[in-house]
């Protein structure tokens, strides 16, 4: 029982979606827990298990030893209190380096997004049910009918197949999902009892690693979208001129984020940078002044070509922050809300005039 059980569940757990994005289409009904015939709940404290009324004793006492699972320090509650003490000074840089009138909009990301975000994926709890039973049990269960679509009874292989991904969602309410956790006849109660303890505690451990996976890139994706749209799309660059504000935002994002979690700014920076010779689209080809247009390209290739421009206008960004000083971001920022340059290679000479540094070498295709 230990290997199936513990299989299954750690399969299910590292089908865990990612969260960073809402859903953009509407979601599917809700599954609904519908108990397989016979079977009773057995709840202590947040789990519940489906087991036949003669085993209820021994899943009853594995529920109660499920020792908790420890703790990484990367939680969302963990995130929310180096917030809470990190907010002050970074609301002041966002104004300085941003050049805003006042701290409305650094608050406002906060208030508004970060911190809403987070409380919910601190909150999430996949409503998870444990089906005890043998696989025979299984099989006969299926063969009746229970459990679809989820479950479903293969008649060529006279086995039950079944999905053991573990739904998560953050913007609307989750299904129930049904687990299986096997034992065999032969098996002692005892051993059942510790065997099914051990596989929902490890469990528990991968969820838990999962969810403190996400509290980071969830920061550093909040901040960095919030000044994308509120800073610079305001701006209206043209294609030439894009790679400015994605630069930017991909800096200060990092610096913020360095400030707000415990990954340093430059290690965000390294892996916004990187690039990986496996890519398809090298950043070091692009010319930051002029792009290709997505109507020159083939659809598959945009994302790719877009993903290559960004690392690229991070990377050109992060060259004037260290000749220049993160002031002379906020110059550059000034300057083109004072009004923007024609194009491409204006945006260039804006740039040396501001600040004194001469970037057309850094935007050009190597």
């Amino acid at each position: 029982m230990s290997r199936c059980l513990i299989l299954f569940l750690t399969l299910a757990a590292a089908a865990f979606p990612a969260l960073a994005q809402p859903a953009t289409t509407a979601p599917a009904p809700r599954e609904v827990l519908v108990m397989p015939p016979g079977f009773q709940k057995v709840t202590v404290g947040d789990h519940t298990a489906l087991c036949m009324p003669n085993d209820a004793q021994w899943v009853q006492g594995a529920l109660t030893s499920i020792k908790p699972a420890t703790r990484p320090t990367t939680m969302p509650s963990d995130l929310l209190t180096r917030i809470n003490q990190k907010r002050a000074e970074v609301v002041k840089q966002m104004v300085t380096d941003l050049a805003l009138p006042d701290d409305k909009l650094a608050n406002a990301i906060f208030d508004d997004h970060l911190l809403p975000m987070l409380k919910k994926l601190d909150q999430l709890r996949p409503p998870v049910f444990f089906l005890i039973c043998t696989r025979e049990k299984l099989r006969e269960l299926t063969r009746n009918g229970w459990g679809e679509p989820r479950y479903h009874y293969n008649r060529i292989a006279n086995e039950a197949s079944f999905d053991d991904n573990i739904p998560l969602s953050l913007d609307h309410p989750m299904g129930d999902t049904v687990l299986p956790a096997f034992y065999t006849d032969k098996q002692t109660p005892a051993d059942r009892a510790a065997n099914l303890s051990k596989g929902i505690a490890e469990l528990d451990a991968v969820l838990m690693e999962r969810i403190a996976q996400q509290s980071q890139p969830t920061v550093f994706g909040i901040v960095a979208e919030r000044i994308g749209l509120t800073v610079f799309e305001p701006l209206k660059f043209r294609r030439d001129q894009q790679w400015i504000g994605l630069g930017i935002t991909g800096y200060l994002a990092a610096k913020y984020a360095g400030e707000l979690t415990p990954t340093p700014r430059d290690q965000w920076l390294k892996g916004m940078t990187f690039e990986d010779p496996r890519f398809p689209v090298s950043s070091r080809g692009i010319d930051l002044s002029h792009p290709l247009e997505v109507s020159a390209m083939r659809a598959v290739a945009v994302p790719y070509y877009n993903q290559a421009l960004r690392r690229k206008a991070v990377a050109v960004v992060m060259t004037l922050a260290q000749k220049g000083g993160d002031t002379a971001l906020t110059k550059v920022v000034a300057a083109l809300r004072t009004k923007l340059p024609a194009d491409g290679p204006a945006l260039i000479k804006t740039i040396q005039e501001t600040t004194g540094v001469d970037l057309s070498k850094e935007v050009a295709a190597q």
